[in-house]
């Protein structure tokens, strides 16, 4: 008889401790810029969002969950209400770099819903940084948001900061 290959007891590959699936969970804030026809009525706003994002270790590729509220105020003297745009979506997130400082690309599909406009699919994308700080990181983003209403679509461009756990 033949002995056992010594094959079947080195481990397939080295890789790092943990779970390979950690969630990163987040949240952002800023300025919600209008852009289009929803800027002729509306000023510019704020945005409040919270994300949950699962990446594999080594590979530029994320899958982030988030839900997204921008508030844009009425100008003054303008007839109309305040517009409330609330989002719930998936985006991919691309790595740029596999460094700890790192940039990205994002685009995703959400579901939104407006103010007088109703609950519609629509898409963003966009782009940012990532610095990684002790125990957290710190994320700046830029994003076109459109919300396919009727076919009077709603843009919207939020600029935000945030922090991932």
């Amino acid at each position: 008889t033949r002995a056992p290959s010594t094959a079947a007891w080195r481990p397939a590959s080295t890789l790092p401790p943990g779970n390979l699936y950690t969630p990163i969970f987040g949240g952002t804030a800023g300025i919600a810029i209008p852009v289009g026809r929803l800027a002729d009525d509306h000023a510019a706003g704020y945005t409040l969002g919270g994300m949950l994002e699962y990446g594999v270790f080594g590979q530029p590729y994320a899958l982030r969950g988030e839900l997204l509220f921008q508030r844009f105020p009425l100008k003054s003297g303008h007839a109309g209400r305040d517009i409330n745009l609330t989002s719930l979506g998936a985006t991919i997130v691309y790595k740029m770099q596999q460094t700890p400082t790192n940039t990205f690309l994002t685009g995703g599909i959400a579901i939104y819903n407006a103010t007088d406009a109703g609950t519609r699919p629509g898409m963003n994308v966009g782009t940012g940084v990532e610095i990684p700080l002790t125990g957290f990181s710190a994320t700046g983003e830029a994003r076109l948001h459109v919300m396919f209403a009727d076919g009077k679509p709603i843009f919207t461009l939020p600029l935000t900061v945030g922090i991932r756990f």
